[in-house]
């Protein structure tokens, strides 16, 4: 499967093309680049896909009737609507499979309908899930220590998201595993409420409530709990009854149901959004978190899916390590292959890649750019004290 997005126009985001996603992409560019509104705009367009999948497949079973309506106005979070008003943005986002292409097209204020109509046969079905890891995250341990979240307030969508996938993450996990700082995250489960706990892997102190850890451990073990629940435990059995079974039964279609496909042959595919990663972890912790989540999601994940990740970052410390994971071969280290990898500089509104050959050929990720801060610290200290 090939996927790509071409964005222009949007935001600072002038003219955008990755001819091809891989299974890990990941951004790096200064504050306001426009790295998160690239992957929000991806997901949006990933889940459009999605409910494409969903009412090709009920098409495909003879249910013509269909609740899968496709509207932009619906689906725009507040955040994008803002710059989806301008009539001069354009996505084209395409997914390439056994020589086809399905495609859907954005332009002139809206869908291009010839491209979501057009038919996505049984052999190209995907059932796809979506998951938004938040830069907000850190608030979750805090609310996760009163038990219900609060009602009647207006979250912020995309944390919103990653709460819920947290929530159901913890109804089925009550112990990760967090050996990147030699620490475990344990819940424990008392009627409907849950218990945080961070314990030390050596029992060199008590275990401690989560919302008390540091800024660190709060950002980052929700990453790993959630990249650890999409790849053995998270259910696409569950997640197929309640968008196709269940919707057979709702709407009185049943009976006009004939699939020539099972729902659960489809292929699967989990795409992880998370936005850095890195935030409040010493350099050293950064790397040892990027293994475990190279390790997670393209190692140790289950027979019957695919992970594909896509980051947005400001650490160099984070993107120089890619080039450890394109090549150590330890069993119970991560790893990515060269040909799965993506790393893209963001910067003046366009994608600068990052991925070249030395002159032996071996691929590796030129990080050269990302150090210019450093010496420019150098150069003005060398000039303050060569006075």
């Amino acid at each position: 499967m090939k996927e790509s997005i071409k964005i222009k126009n949007l935001g600072p985001l002038r003219n955008i093309e990755i001819d091809n996603i891989k299974p890990l992409t990941v951004l790096i560019g200064e504050s306001g680049s426009g790295k998160s509104l690239l992957m929000k705009t991806l997901i949006l367009f990933r889940y459009i896909y999605k409910m494409l999948n969903i009412r090709w497949y009920l098409r495909n079973s003879n249910v013509n009737k269909s609740r899968f309506k496709l509207s932009m106005g619906n689906l725009l979070t507040p955040e994008l609507k803002n710059y989806f008003k301008n009539k001069q943005l354009e996505v084209f986002y395409s997914v390439e499979i056994s020589g086809r292409t399905h495609s859907v097209v954005y332009r002139n204020g809206s869908i291009d309908r010839k491209t979501t109509d057009s038919k996505i046969p049984n052999e190209d079905l995907i059932f796809i899930k979506e998951s938004w890891i938040s830069e907000m995250r850190d608030i979750i341990p805090e609310w996760a220590a009163y038990g219900n979240m609060p009602k009647k307030r207006n979250l912020d969508f995309y944390f919103q998201e990653t709460l819920n996938d947290f929530m159901d993450a913890t109804n089925i996990d009550s112990d990760i595993r967090l050996d990147y700082l030699g620490l475990s995250l344990q819940i424990e489960k008392k009627s409907d409420n849950k218990k945080f706990l961070i314990k030390p892997l050596d029992g060199s102190y008590s275990p401690i409530e989560w919302k008390y850890s540091s800024s660190g451990v709060q950002t980052s073990s929700s990453i790993v709990t959630l990249i650890d629940y999409f790849s053995t435990q998270f259910s696409f059995k569950d997640a197929i009854g309640r968008s196709i079974i269940n919707y057979l039964y709702e709407s009185d279609t049943l009976k006009s149901y004939k699939p020539e496909l099972e729902p659960m042959d489809m292929k699967k595919i989990i795409h992880i959004h998370i936005e850095e990663p890195e935030l409040n972890l010493f350099p050293s912790a950064q790397c040892k978190l990027f293994d475990v989540m190279a390790l997670k999601a393209f190692k140790t994940v289950a027979s019957d899916r695919e992970i594909r990740l896509i980051v947005a970052t400001h650490s160099p410390y984070f993107v120089n390590y890619l080039n450890v994971l394109m090549h150590q071969d330890k069993e119970n280290r991560g790893a990515v292959k060269p040909e799965d990898m993506a790393v893209y500089r963001l910067y003046n509104g366009t994608l600068q890649p990052l991925m070249a050959t030395d002159d032996s050929g071996i691929p590796f990720v030129d990080t050269y750019d990302l150090t210019e801060q450093m010496e420019s610290i150098m150069k003005e200290y060398e000039s303050l004290t060569s006075r």
